[in-house]
């Protein structure tokens, strides 16, 4: 892929997900950042101080630096998170950036192409559940709802027959089941013309 389309790529990243994802890896980028240098903690390890004592201050110190960083950094995601979506927007669609997120697309694709078939398809549950709302939409659908989504399609694939897109024949050669369930769709297709 030698270029992205702009429009598309701001439209994915500067979607609420997308917002939400930044927001939260950049603040807990920042709390880890504050944890890891322990600030207070290396500052009072210097003073003259009890251990026990040093210790409770250290623990309240962090705790009273939590309450008060954590909303100051949230509102600063909450404006500097759009900065940071365009910023990445620009990064992906700069010209001298298109040589990795190619390879990052090879990747992808790879990755894809390595795994089963039947790793990439939804669990049954997930498809039972998507036939049980298509069927239950195409039973209750209004009849001029259901010409105009005909139409649609018809003007949208023209002279076109499915064997354009799929090779019927090898595929119903390759599934006897398939094939006698087409036939008996067929069949029942015409006796219902037939009685019209």
């Amino acid at each position: 892929l030698n270029e992205y389309d702009s429009g598309a790529v701001r439209a994915f990243l500067e979607s609420d997900a997308i917002n939400n994802l930044f927001a939260k890896v950049l603040y807990d980028g920042i709390f880890e950042f504050t944890q890891k240098i322990d600030i207070f903690g290396n500052i009072l390890s210097k003073l003259p101080i009890i251990g026990p004592i040093r210790k409770q201050i250290v623990a309240e110190t962090k705790k009273n630096l939590d309450r008060t960083l954590g909303p100051l950094v949230q509102q600063f995601l909450g404006t500097y998170t759009k900065v940071a979506v365009g910023e990445a927007s620009d990064f992906v669609l700069s010209a001298s950036n298109r040589e990795s997120f190619g390879a990052a697309n090879v990747r992808l694709v790879s990755s894809l192409m390595e795994r089963p078939v039947n790793s990439l398809l939804p669990d049954k549950s997930v498809t039972d559940k998507l036939k049980d709302e298509a069927f239950s939409y195409i039973r209750n659908v209004e009849m001029e709802d259901l010409r105009s989504y005909l139409d649609f399609a018809y003007d949208f694939i023209g002279d076109k027959s499915v064997e354009n897109v799929v090779p019927v024949d090898k595929v119903l050669d390759a599934s006897p089941t398939l094939q006698r369930t087409v036939d008996n769709l067929w069949e029942k297709a015409l006796i219902a013309s037939r009685k019209e």
